[in-house]
């Protein structure tokens, strides 16, 4: 934030400010709140007869207003003096807007020298947003939605302040060059990047996602929409930078280029599917996959911490097990799924591939098999994990699902017989279960035989 300290010292600093274009002093003004900038207006002479600030637009259609929402938005704006500096514009609407009307309020706010613009509305008809929105020298955060379709984007795009970009369903549909990329390529100073609800197979776009400059990347979409990429699909992340990945989707044919040098931090859930179809069940034959994460696998190898985010991830990396490169720097690895039937086949060849592992946390419970007269409870898939003797993991986190059931017993009685260097294991029972239930699982467990001799066990109950 821009400080305002106080003092005769500082005005005279201030009134230096005044050789200042307009619009750079409308960027200044944007990052402050309406109290800062107020401050502002009386210390520095010539902004005292420049500029007045609205600290925040909201327009929502939710709210009461007489008329039509159109007419409401227009008249808000219209309002507004010649010299009104306007910070932050949100406008939502679930009704279908027109899209002349649409870029007219973003001219409106634009040339006020808005620094964060919000459009959560349904749709655009296909219709251009304002060149405008493309070349605003003001705007450092921006999220546009819903279901807006960008066709084109202008050779000149440049958006030197953008640090925040959110699109939600939003659909580039561009019939010359990639609308998507030359978005990217008009933010030299990008941080932050979130997709929601990122179809990428209904796309017309060149498959690339390049920034130098991005840190943070998200992106998601809801796997139970299913999945329709019957042609051919290639997706490549040229963002050395990135510190930061959440990344949830189907996967393409192939990633041709992954460049995530600078990665520290991973969540993945990955879902592969069979002959370009997915039927919302999890696949048991690798034979007839028709997409291939094996490079994307390769580029997440320099990451300090994983998590994977669902059993289908477990699955792909194990059908890809070969593809699993050596995680020197790993050193926290966070297992999150919601089917405890799915085998952990793939664990075996991630921990072999893990040195430097210190902690492991397993959030969705423990997978373990019904008991028969032909299958103990501990599932073959877990039974045979003769890589945890040479495991490096000090810390373990459990949580158990089943009340202390005798599978998850067996389990854990697994790990702490193998784990020769753990230090620590914290278990937390997250059911609703009597006192004598607590207690039973807690003798239970601290009678447990130890590979560590100076393992603690911590037990927790909801």
């Amino acid at each position: 934030m821009f400080e305002v300290p106080n003092g005769t010292h500082w005005c005279k600093k201030m009134d230096r400010m005044s050789g200042l274009a307009d619009e750079t002093l409308n960027v200044i003004m944007g990052f402050n709140g309406a109290t800062e900038a107020a401050r502002v207006l009386t210390l520095a002479k010539r902004f005292r007869n420049l500029h007045t600030v609205v600290g925040s637009l909201n327009l929502d259609d939710i709210n009461d207003f007489h008329g039509t929402f159109s007419e409401f938005v227009s008249e808000r704006l219209g309002l507004l003096e010649d010299n009104q500096f306007v910070r932050r514009f949100s406008l939502k609407a679930r009704a279908i807007l027109d899209p002349a009307d649409i870029a007219q309020w973003l001219r409106d706010v634009l040339k006020r020298g808005v620094v964060d613009v919000s459009l959560h509305i349904h749709g655009n008809n296909g219709a251009p947003l304002p060149l405008e929105l493309f070349n605003s020298r003001s705007v450092g955060m921006l999220r546009l939605g819903r279901h807006l379709v960008i066709s084109e984007v202008p050779a000149t795009a440049a958006l030197p302040a953008l640090e925040t970009l959110v699109l939600d369903s939003v659909r580039f549909h561009a019939f010359g060059d990639c609308a998507f990329q030359a978005f990217l390529s008009a933010c030299p100073t990008l941080k932050d990047l979130t997709i929601n609800g990122w179809f990428w197979e209904t796309w017309r776009w060149g498959g690339m996602l390049s920034n130098n400059s991005l840190q943070r990347l998200t992106i998601t979409r809801r796997m139970q929409s299913g999945f329709d990429g019957f042609d051919y699909q290639e997706i490549s992340f040229q963002t050395p930078s990135l510190r930061y990945l959440d990344y949830t989707n189907f996967v393409p044919d192939a990633y041709p280029v992954v460049n995530l040098e600078s990665l520290e931090e991973a969540k993945i859930d990955l879902q592969v599917v069979e002959d370009r179809e997915w039927f919302g069940e999890l696949l048991e034959d690798p034979d007839h996959l028709s997409n291939n994460p094996t490079n994307f696998i390769e580029g997440i190898k320099n990451v300090k911490s994983l998590t994977l985010s669902s059993s289908s991830t477990f699955q792909t990396l194990y059908f890809f097990r070969e593809s699993i490169p050596l995680f020197e720097n790993l050193h926290h690895l966070t297992m999150r799924h919601s089917d405890m039937r799915i085998c952990w086949r793939f664990l075996p060849f991630l921990l072999s591939k893990t040195p430097n592992l210190k902690t492991l946390h397993i959030e969705g419970g423990l997978h373990y098999a019904q008991k028969s007269e032909s299958l103990d409870y501990v599932c073959k898939c877990v039974s045979e994990y003769s890589c945890l003797s040479s495991c490096a993991v000090e810390f373990m986190d459990i949580n158990l699902w089943d009340d202390g059931a005798e599978g998850e017993m067996e389990q854990i009685k697994h790990f702490l017989g193998k784990l020769a260097h753990l230090e620590l294991l914290k278990v937390h029972s997250l059911g609703s279960i009597s006192d004598g239930e607590k207690l039973r699982i807690t003798n239970h467990l601290l009678m447990l035989p130890r590979a560590s001799p100076k393992c603690k066990v911590e037990i927790s109950f909801r």
